[in-house]
Protein backbone atom coordinates (compact mmCIF):
# COMPACT_ATOMS: atom_id res chain seq x y z
CA UNK A 1 0.00 0.00 0.00
CA UNK A 2 1.31 3.56 -0.74
CA UNK A 3 2.55 4.68 2.63
CA UNK A 4 0.66 8.02 1.59
CA UNK A 5 -2.32 6.61 1.39
CA UNK A 6 -1.74 4.27 4.42
CA UNK A 7 -1.12 7.98 6.95
CA UNK A 8 -3.92 9.48 5.05
CA UNK A 9 -6.53 6.40 6.21
CA UNK A 10 -5.05 6.22 9.72
CA UNK A 11 -5.59 9.63 10.58
CA UNK A 12 -8.82 9.80 9.51
CA UNK A 13 -9.61 6.97 11.10
CA UNK A 14 -8.36 8.31 14.54
CA UNK A 15 -9.92 11.58 13.70
CA UNK A 16 -13.07 9.95 13.75
CA UNK A 17 -12.78 8.00 17.04
CA UNK A 18 -11.87 11.82 18.73
CA UNK A 19 -15.21 13.19 17.58
CA UNK A 20 -17.51 10.35 18.22
CA UNK A 21 -16.13 10.27 22.11
CA UNK A 22 -16.90 14.18 22.52
CA UNK A 23 -20.13 13.74 21.09
CA UNK A 24 -20.72 11.19 23.31
CA UNK A 25 -19.42 13.03 26.52
CA UNK A 26 -21.34 15.69 25.28
CA UNK A 27 -25.12 14.03 25.73
CA UNK A 28 -23.82 12.31 29.22
CA UNK A 29 -23.47 16.30 30.41
CA UNK A 30 -25.71 17.62 33.57
CA UNK A 31 -26.43 21.43 32.90
CA UNK A 32 -27.83 23.17 35.78
CA UNK A 33 -29.28 26.54 35.40
CA UNK A 34 -27.96 29.78 37.52
CA UNK A 35 -30.83 29.47 39.93
CA UNK A 36 -30.53 25.94 40.03
CA UNK A 37 -34.11 25.05 40.30
CA UNK A 38 -33.84 22.49 36.91
CA UNK A 39 -31.81 20.05 36.23
CA UNK A 40 -31.62 18.60 32.21
CA UNK A 41 -30.18 15.33 31.35
CA UNK A 42 -29.05 14.56 28.37
CA UNK A 43 -28.87 10.81 27.93
CA UNK A 44 -27.33 9.07 25.22
CA UNK A 45 -29.55 8.89 23.00
CA UNK A 46 -30.30 12.68 22.94
CA UNK A 47 -33.37 12.35 24.92
CA UNK A 48 -34.26 15.57 27.10
CA UNK A 49 -35.45 15.34 30.36
CA UNK A 50 -36.03 17.90 33.06
CA UNK A 51 -36.36 16.95 36.45
CA UNK A 52 -37.74 19.57 38.75
CA UNK A 53 -36.30 20.06 42.69
CA UNK A 54 -38.50 18.70 45.29
CA UNK A 55 -40.28 22.05 46.63
CA UNK A 56 -39.38 22.63 50.40
CA UNK A 57 -42.50 23.27 52.94
CA UNK A 58 -43.48 26.32 54.01
CA UNK A 59 -46.07 28.42 56.51
CA UNK A 60 -48.91 29.75 54.58
CA UNK A 61 -49.62 33.54 55.67
CA UNK A 62 -52.79 33.58 53.51
CA UNK A 63 -56.27 31.11 53.79
CA UNK A 64 -55.61 28.24 51.99
CA UNK A 65 -59.24 29.41 49.55
CA UNK A 66 -57.81 33.16 49.26
CA UNK A 67 -58.64 32.72 44.94
CA UNK A 68 -62.03 31.47 45.55
CA UNK A 69 -63.31 33.12 48.58
CA UNK A 70 -66.16 34.64 45.96
CA UNK A 71 -66.98 31.43 45.35
CA UNK A 72 -69.19 29.36 47.27
CA UNK A 73 -67.86 26.55 49.98
CA UNK A 74 -68.44 22.62 48.56
CA UNK A 75 -71.13 21.11 50.04
CA UNK A 76 -73.37 24.52 49.64
CA UNK A 77 -77.06 24.16 49.11
CA UNK A 78 -78.81 26.52 47.12
CA UNK A 79 -82.42 27.28 45.74
CA UNK A 80 -81.36 28.51 41.99
CA UNK A 81 -78.58 29.11 39.71
CA UNK A 82 -77.62 31.22 37.34
CA UNK A 83 -79.52 31.15 34.45
CA UNK A 84 -76.00 31.48 32.20
CA UNK A 85 -74.93 27.72 33.92
CA UNK A 86 -74.13 25.11 31.83
CA UNK A 87 -76.00 21.57 31.76
CA UNK A 88 -73.90 18.62 31.23
CA UNK A 89 -75.66 15.12 31.00
CA UNK A 90 -72.89 12.34 32.83
CA UNK A 91 -73.56 8.99 33.10
CA UNK A 92 -77.40 9.95 33.47
CA UNK A 93 -77.10 12.20 35.97
CA UNK A 94 -78.14 15.78 35.08
CA UNK A 95 -75.56 18.43 36.32
CA UNK A 96 -75.24 22.86 35.97
CA UNK A 97 -71.59 24.38 35.55
CA UNK A 98 -71.13 27.97 36.28
CA UNK A 99 -68.14 30.07 37.12
CA UNK A 100 -66.17 26.78 37.23
CA UNK A 101 -68.38 25.15 39.92
CA UNK A 102 -70.24 21.81 39.35
CA UNK A 103 -73.79 21.95 40.99
CA UNK A 104 -76.20 18.60 41.26
CA UNK A 105 -79.88 18.05 41.83
CA UNK A 106 -81.08 17.43 45.53
CA UNK A 107 -84.45 17.15 45.98
CA UNK A 108 -85.54 20.87 45.00
CA UNK A 109 -82.23 22.47 45.39
CA UNK A 110 -78.71 22.14 44.10
CA UNK A 111 -75.58 21.57 45.97
CA UNK A 112 -72.05 22.70 45.02
CA UNK A 113 -70.10 18.85 44.43
CA UNK A 114 -66.93 17.69 43.54
CA UNK A 115 -66.56 17.07 40.20
CA UNK A 116 -67.16 13.32 38.66
CA UNK A 117 -63.73 12.09 37.64
CA UNK A 118 -64.68 11.68 33.44
CA UNK A 119 -67.33 14.53 32.66
CA UNK A 120 -66.67 16.51 29.63
CA UNK A 121 -66.95 20.55 29.79
CA UNK A 122 -66.37 22.51 26.32
CA UNK A 123 -65.03 25.49 27.78
CA UNK A 124 -62.74 25.68 30.68
CA UNK A 125 -63.90 28.50 33.23
CA UNK A 126 -62.51 31.87 33.45
CA UNK A 127 -59.34 32.18 35.57
CA UNK A 128 -58.08 28.55 34.93
CA UNK A 129 -54.53 27.60 35.70
CA UNK A 130 -52.19 25.83 33.71
CA UNK A 131 -50.03 22.73 34.88
CA UNK A 132 -47.57 21.02 33.41
CA UNK A 133 -46.64 17.48 35.49
CA UNK A 134 -43.88 15.55 33.51
CA UNK A 135 -45.16 15.11 30.25
CA UNK A 136 -48.44 15.84 30.41
CA UNK A 137 -50.44 19.32 30.64
CA UNK A 138 -53.31 19.72 32.90
CA UNK A 139 -55.84 22.73 33.56
CA UNK A 140 -57.08 23.57 37.02
CA UNK A 141 -59.77 25.15 38.61
CA UNK A 142 -61.69 25.65 42.03
CA UNK A 143 -60.27 21.51 43.20
CA UNK A 144 -61.08 20.37 40.23
CA UNK A 145 -58.22 19.16 37.40
CA UNK A 146 -58.83 18.97 33.58
CA UNK A 147 -57.16 17.55 29.94
CA UNK A 148 -57.88 18.13 26.94
CA UNK A 149 -59.62 15.40 24.72
CA UNK A 150 -60.26 16.42 21.49
CA UNK A 151 -62.46 19.77 21.48
CA UNK A 152 -63.41 19.27 25.55
CA UNK A 153 -61.38 19.07 28.49
CA UNK A 154 -62.29 15.83 30.99
CA UNK A 155 -62.57 15.80 34.27
CA UNK A 156 -59.32 13.77 35.94
CA UNK A 157 -57.33 12.85 38.81
CA UNK A 158 -55.49 15.06 40.77
CA UNK A 159 -51.36 14.77 39.92
CA UNK A 160 -48.82 14.14 42.03
CA UNK A 161 -46.60 17.27 41.87
CA UNK A 162 -49.41 19.53 41.05
CA UNK A 163 -48.66 23.26 42.32
CA UNK A 164 -51.94 24.67 42.65
CA UNK A 165 -52.70 28.26 43.97
CA UNK A 166 -55.66 27.84 46.23
CA UNK A 167 -58.73 25.04 47.33
CA UNK A 168 -62.26 25.89 47.34
CA UNK A 169 -63.51 26.29 50.47
CA UNK A 170 -65.08 22.90 52.37
CA UNK A 171 -61.29 21.59 52.77
CA UNK A 172 -59.72 19.64 55.78
CA UNK A 173 -56.64 20.92 57.95
CA UNK A 174 -54.63 17.89 58.96
CA UNK A 175 -51.49 17.47 60.82
CA UNK A 176 -49.15 13.93 60.62
CA UNK A 177 -46.51 13.49 62.56
CA UNK A 178 -46.53 17.44 63.67
CA UNK A 179 -46.58 18.73 59.60
CA UNK A 180 -49.80 20.27 58.50
CA UNK A 181 -51.44 19.01 54.96
CA UNK A 182 -54.58 20.65 53.36
CA UNK A 183 -57.42 17.37 52.43
CA UNK A 184 -60.27 18.10 49.47
CA UNK A 185 -61.85 15.41 47.92
CA UNK A 186 -59.27 12.71 48.98
CA UNK A 187 -56.65 14.63 47.87
CA UNK A 188 -53.42 16.09 50.04
CA UNK A 189 -51.34 19.24 49.69
CA UNK A 190 -48.26 20.31 50.91
CA UNK A 191 -48.30 24.26 51.31
CA UNK A 192 -44.85 25.57 49.82
CA UNK A 193 -43.76 28.40 47.62
CA UNK A 194 -43.02 29.00 44.22
CA UNK A 195 -39.72 30.11 41.93
CA UNK A 196 -41.28 33.45 42.94
CA UNK A 197 -41.85 32.80 45.99
CA UNK A 198 -45.90 32.83 45.68
CA UNK A 199 -47.57 30.76 48.14
CA UNK A 200 -48.69 27.38 46.71
CA UNK A 201 -50.05 24.15 47.33
CA UNK A 202 -48.52 20.66 46.37
CA UNK A 203 -50.42 17.88 45.69
CA UNK A 204 -48.85 14.47 47.72
CA UNK A 205 -49.44 11.28 48.47
CA UNK A 206 -51.56 10.52 51.41
CA UNK A 207 -48.76 11.25 54.43
CA UNK A 208 -50.85 8.70 56.77
CA UNK A 209 -49.71 5.92 54.48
Amino acid sequence: MNMRLFISIALTAILTMIVTDANAQNKRVVHKKKKGKVVVHHTPKGKVVVVKNKRKRVRRTRVVHYHYKHLPRRGTMVTSINGAALSVNFRGIGYKVHSGVWYKRNANKWVVIRTPIGARIKLLPKGYRRLVVGPRTYYYYYGTYYIQSGTQYEVVSAPIGAEVGSLPDGYNTITVTGQEYYELDGIYYMPSSDDSNEEILVVVNNPNN
